[in-house]
């Protein structure tokens, strides 16, 4: 018996000392002489591992020396760039398994210089790897400029590699990004081949399409004339489950570009129940299998999904919306490698079925692309028909509810639908929000703190400022002591017209109202930040008795005129106005309907900044902290 073996003493798993599990080599493919040499290393391999006999002995039988049985034995236990071990592979005759490594520093032969280079300087190869990470397709000309810079950045002269090549070592590097590349679709591959979804929810894929479609608008000049003009394109977003192809919900985002306002609109619209629309064009109206899960099946109303995959978008990055899908939902998120959609080729299909079906037999259809044959003045045709936002919203609704009700080679030719109740009628289920949190249930608020302003002697009454507004109640007006107090708010982003306080110590201090017309017509936070932006710009001007909805609008509308933007941005306004015609539809979340004359606060008595334990008695209905 010998003595212990190399591999005892580094603690190699037992598992991977199973020569019958390592991969094996069709030995015919190689010539004779290189057999001959192969059986012999391998028989030496073997013995070794078995430990039956000593090294002098393998020597006798083999006649390979001690020391290169030690090393073909490393070699066949070291793992090659798939992370598998090597086995007998690494004795074939002349098999390179180790890329080059320089170790003759002085040497003028370039080989391994370039691998020498990353292993002296990290950050290199860091940046290198970044690059390759952000780009999909690589640009070897802007590649090549940053690796040089990197290379001066760390002190090497014109003397030094790769200044001292002829291209620069723009063709190592070339070679190299062509490794990582592989290295990565690689790993996408493995990825995608195991992940196999069947539950209903288990997993969604969201992504925003700008619809190739033309739609106009109707607005009045301030001369009182009629205009009609054309939009830029809009965004479809929608959320598609992953298991049965159903479509939860979707948003129509009017801007020229989406936010995470939008976003979360169709996160919300695809875990509320649907409400169906009204249709008011003549002969358009739904098939009869066509619908939304959460209208027909009761199952999914309210439904949560468990796993979130989206692009490399800013607005879905936002933190708002990170923070909604994590503690509202509940579901891990995976926005996934930078310009990959082949990760969400389910809702890219879609996108792509829904246009070909769809929008591309619109006469106001843009085509794919701007010499498309069904490509015909679509610029014209909407402006001559009048195809407004409300119309394509229409459509669209009818074409995603058919959808649902269409057979679908992806899940085996049932209707998504009809995947959803098979695979929930064999117990696979899907998780809801509780019945007594869902009126909780918050999507756009904002957490801020704000201190207290205000000077006695001036008679300046104590309120807060938000987004360039004062905020008050009846409480808060009377309580001077309170001044310099910081409050914690919760502002609704749908509507800023109140916000609810809280102090310090965490009890509610109550709703405070905007001042003036801000706290009477509704408006969002996107709508507040525009008209500041553009009462510092001095393009308009507020008075304390002007509604600050209607000058924008009027600005808007004399805009439009000239200016595409201005034309989204007004039909945006318009549809939230259509939606917010009462002035008491305050939004529910995640403040409930407001008491304007704050009877409620009446009753309660003044927060003492001193006594950290002071508590109000007034409490209202519901603080919504879900």
């Amino acid at each position: 018996m010998s003595r212990n073996r190399f591999y005892e003493s580094e603690n190699i798993p037992s598992e991977l000392l199973d020569t019958s599990l390592w991969p094996k080599v069709l030995v015919d493919q190689l010539d004779e002489s290189s057999k001959t040499v192969f059986l012999t290393r391998k028989q030496a391999v073997e013995l070794y591992l078995k430990n039956e006999k000593t090294l002098n002995e393998i020597r006798d039988i083999t006649g390979i020396t001690r020391a290169n049985v030690r090393k073909y034995t490393k070699r066949c236990l070291e793992t090659d760039k798939n992370n598998e071990i090597w086995g007998f592979r690494a004795l074939i005759p002349f098999k390179k398994t180790r890329s080059h490594q320089r170790k003759n520093f002085k040497s003028e032969s370039f080989a391994g210089v370039f691998q020498q280079l990353l292993d002296t300087y990290p950050s290199i190869d860091d940046i290198i790897h970044d690059y390759c990470k952000k780009n999909n397709r690589i640009n070897n000309k802007v590649l090549h400029k940053k690796f040089l810079d990197a290379c001066r950045s760390v002190g090497l002269t014109i003397k030094d590699y790769p200044f001292n090549t002829e291209s620069n070592g723009l063709r190592t590097l070339q070679k190299y990004t062509k490794t990582i590349k592989n290295r990565n679709f690689k790993k996408q591959q493995v990825y995608s081949q195991h992940s196999i979804i069947s539950r209903p929810f288990q997993r969604v894929q969201f992504d925003g399409h700008r619809i190739d479609s033309v739609i106009a608008i109707t607005f009045k000049t301030p001369e009182g004339d009629e205009i009609v003009e054309v939009l830029n394109r809009i965004w479809l977003l929608v959320v598609i489950d992953v298991a049965t192809r159903a479509i939860l919900g979707y948003h129509l985002c009017l801007n020229k570009e989406y936010s995470a306002n939008d976003v979360l609109h169709c996160i919300k619209n695809s875990i509320v129940p649907h409400e169906p629309k009204t249709l008011s064009i003549p002969g358009l109206k739904l098939s009869s299998s066509g619908n939304f899960p959460s209208e027909n099946i009761k199952s999914t109303q309210w439904g949560l999904w468990d796993e979130f995959h989206y692009d490399n978008a800013k607005a879905n990055l936002s933190n708002i919306v990170r923070d909604r899908l994590t503690q509202v939902i509940g579901c891990s998120i995976n926005a996934g490698p930078v310009r990959t959609p082949e990760r969400r080729g389910i809702i890219e299909r879609f996108f792509r079925t829904l246009e070909e079906n769809g929008y591309h037999k619109l006469s106001t259809t843009t085509g794919r692309h701007p010499k498309d044959p069904i490509r015909r003045a679509p610029e014209q045709k909407a402006i001559k028909y009048r195809v407004s936002a409300a119309h394509l919203e229409e459509i669209t609704e009818v074409l995603i509810a058919n959808y649902n009700g269409t057979p679908n080679e992806g899940v085996n030719n049932l209707t998504p639908l009809e995947a959803i109740e098979q695979r929930l009628a064999r117990g696979m289920y899907i998780r809801q929000i509780p019945e007594e949190k869902r009126s909780e249930v918050i999507f756009f608020y904002m957490k801020a703190e704000r201190t207290i302003q205000g000077n006695k002697e001036n008679g300046q009454r104590p309120h807060i400022n938000y987004e360039g507004v004062k905020y008050y109640n009846e409480i808060l007006s009377r309580s001077f002591e309170l001044i310099g107090t910081k409050l914690t708010i919760l502002v609704n982003t749908e509507d800023l017209r109140i916000a609810k306080a809280f102090l310090p110590d965490g009890s509610e201090f109550g709703m405070l109202t905007a001042f003036g017309k801000w706290g009477i017509t509704p408006h969002d936070l996107k709508t507040r930040k525009t008209i500041n932006k553009l009462r510092k710009r001095k393009m308009i001007h507020l008075l304390q008795e002007d509604d600050p909805i209607d000058v924008l609008t009027k600005h808007l509308e004399k805009e439009a005129r000239k200016n595409k933007n201005s034309r989204n941005t007004l039909a945006t306004l318009n549809r939230y106005i259509e939606t917010h015609q009462s002035t008491d539809d305050v939004l529910i979340e995640p403040i409930e309907k407001a008491d304007f004359e704050q009877k409620k606060n009446n009753n309660t008595l003044p927060y003492n900044k001193n006594k950290p334990s002071d508590v109000t008695s007034r409490r209202l209905t519901k603080t919504i902290m879900y």
